[in-house]
């Protein structure tokens, strides 16, 4: 069965390379029927290739290039567990609805649109099923060249350009790390298999500068994939910009795909000759996670630009992700990646939702339009069940994640990482509450002198034929499986247990080298602790609570607020907009976290 795993990545792009060929004489009808019908058959085949990597490994040798055992691997694999494999088939599920969403939403040379969805979907599946690092790299690269062109899409408007133009600088010293971090292995190692390299630089032994180098490169370029604090300032300026259904993968996946690097990159390669480093290694990626999930949480707050308030939610939830990453335990990872999906599909509803407003009411401002959403209903709907779903409800939502995550922070002595998590939680959550609520029940206050005023939106020509109904349904179909995501304990185990094949580089090389199948994974029986159920409590009541208070700030007085905006002026200021001080916080960003593993890893 291993030839079902190229043609899950290949299938995609072999499409959109045809569709750029011919589409511009197809009917816009067959454009989509047939995008459609390529994304959900490699749906099919992704969930396939995730039932068939239960316990073990599945890989495929480009050109019959399978070296022998213990033999030095010459060819390119594709080498996929199940969280890879789950990756793959969430990256579709969400490609397959936003192509739903765009059935009449974006008619703009239509063709051309649905080219670039297919080869940013096509690349991300890639990029989760390679085995190879320079493989990585190269669909890092296809990937991203597709989202600058999605981000600019309304290449007729200043604003998408700026976004993309900022999006692509940023992007592209990110990839100029990955490239220099794999230069500097492939030099010491001569090879370009994950596998292999993680093999020859335990056998070495040698945690030397250029290893450490390396690690830190690879790291902090994925992270600016990531949008991790201080290399987050592109996200809101593309979000802010691109299409709504283009959102929904760019904060569904996109961004978590960092995250996943950076997973496979340590756990793969340097888990060996770096293990003993554990702990200096955890405290760096706890610290980079937890100012992130803090500042993205404030940051939320401070928006009225409903897209970007959902942005910045999003670097919120990555920094919890990162968190989970930087834990180095299974529990953690798994706890990670059950958050992840979870988070996919109700963010993925909300920025649908935020699509929905645009069209038919041609705006995207909270303010301007309070009360405006009222005759949504399924919208409104959607936008509730989705910010309950982030909200961490017992046993619904992100709940699962959470309590993952909480439970392995204080297992390791972490006990303030739940309370950094709640934080991030209810201070993003609260702002998606407040601007449901003014927007679709006309609450609160007409202004408020805390939010940032942002360049206005309006829907792109063609966008006000979209089909409403047909776009509601999906909003409200992802923000109910966003909820659903959590009330599955069989599917947090089922997490456990893939976590434990996805952290045992040993076993991941001796199935990718050696031939040899993965030992079972331990079995894993996930309970609800109380710890868990009084954390989800809070962060449910302090994020309606927080957010329906934030509706009346002007009942404040006025130290109070005057207080506060002082105290937020300097935060406005740092994201300015301008890609030069964005290029000096990544250079910064990266020299502190580079910095940091040298005076730690020796």
């Amino acid at each position: 069965m291993t030839w079902l795993l190229p043609l899950v990545a290949a299938l995609p792009l072999l499409v959109a390379a045809l569709l750029a060929l011919v589409g511009k004489w197809l009917p816009h009808r067959a454009a989509d029927v047939a995008a459609l019908t390529v994304v959900a058959g490699s749906l099919v085949l992704a969930l396939v290739v995730v039932a068939r990597t239960a316990n073990r490994l599945v890989l495929h040798w480009f050109g019959g290039w399978r070296p022998r055992a213990g033999d030095f691997p010459v060819g390119i694999a594709f080498a996929v567990d199940r969280v890879g494999a789950g990756f793959a088939a969430l990256v579709l599920l969400l490609l397959f609805a936003a192509l739903l969403y765009s059935w009449r939403y974006v008619e703009e040379e239509h063709y051309l649109y649905l080219v670039l969805m297919l080869a940013f979907g096509g690349a991300m599946v890639g990029f989760v099923l390679t085995g190879d690092l320079f493989n990585m790299f190269v669909f890092f690269e296809l990937m991203s060249v597709a989202a600058f062109a999605l981000t600019a899409y309304k290449v007729e408007e200043a604003s998408p350009l700026q976004g993309a133009f900022n999006f692509a600088v940023s992007n592209t010293v990110g990839a100029f790390f990955v490239l220099f971090g794999i230069a500097l292995l492939y030099g010491r190692t001569g090879s370009l298999n994950l596998a292999e390299i993680g093999v020859r630089l335990t056998n070495d032994g040698r945690h030397d500068g250029l290893v450490v180098a390396a690690f830190a490169l690879l790291t902090c370029g994925f992270l600016v994939k990531a949008a991790m604090v201080p290399f987050h300032f592109w996200l809101a300026d593309a979000h802010a910009t691109a299409p709504a259904p283009v959102c929904v993968l760019f904060s569904g996946v996109m961004v978590e795909l960092g995250i996943y690097a950076v997973a496979r990159v340590y756990w793969t390669v340097f888990d060996g000759v770096l293990g003993e480093f554990q702990h200096p290694i955890r405290d760096v990626l706890l610290a980079v996670g937890c100012i992130t999930a803090v500042l993205g949480a404030v940051m939320c707050g401070m928006q009225r630009h409903l897209k970007r308030l959902l942005a910045f939610s999003t670097i919120a939830h990555a920094g919890c992700f990162l968190i989970g990453i930087a834990l180095l335990t299974p529990d953690a990872l798994a706890g990670s990646a059950l958050y992840v999906v979870a988070h996919a599909f109700a963010k993925g509803s909300l920025f649908l939702a935020g699509g929905i407003l645009l069209v038919a009411r041609d705006d995207i401002d909270e303010l301007l339009l309070q009360g405006r959403g009222r005759g949504l209903h399924y919208a409104g709907a959607a936008w509730l069940l989705a910010a309950l779903a982030l909200a961490s409800p017992p046993f619904l939502g992100t709940f699962t994640g959470h309590a993952l995550l909480d439970d392995a922070a204080s297992v390791e002595g972490y006990w303030w990482v739940p309370a950094v998590i709640a934080f991030a939680t209810i201070g993003s959550t609260a702002a998606i509450v407040r601007s449901g609520a003014r927007v679709f029940l006309g609450w609160g206050e007409s202004d408020d002198p805390l939010l940032s005023e942002q360049p206005a939106e309006s829907a792109a020509p063609g966008e006000q034929e979209a089909s409403l109904a047909l776009m509601q349904a999906v909003t409200i179909v992802l923000a109910v499986a966003g909820l659903a995501v959590g009330a599955s304990t069989r599917l947090a185990a089922r997490a456990v247990e893939a976590a434990h094949h996805f952290v045992s580089r040993a076993d991941y090389a001796r199935a990718v080298l050696d031939h040899q199948p993965l030992p079972p994974a331990p079995s894993a029986t996930w309970h609800t602790t109380t710890l868990s159920v009084a954390w989800a409590l809070v962060t449910l009541i302090g994020s309606f609570a927080v957010g329906f208070a934030s509706l009346y700030r002007k009942r404040l007085p006025h130290a109070v607020t005057n207080a506060l905006a002082r105290a937020l002026a300097p935060l406005r200021a740092v994201h300015s907009g301008h890609i030069g001080d964005y290029v000096a916080w990544l250079t910064f960003g990266t020299t502190v976290i580079g910095g940091l593993f040298a005076l730690t890893i020796r």
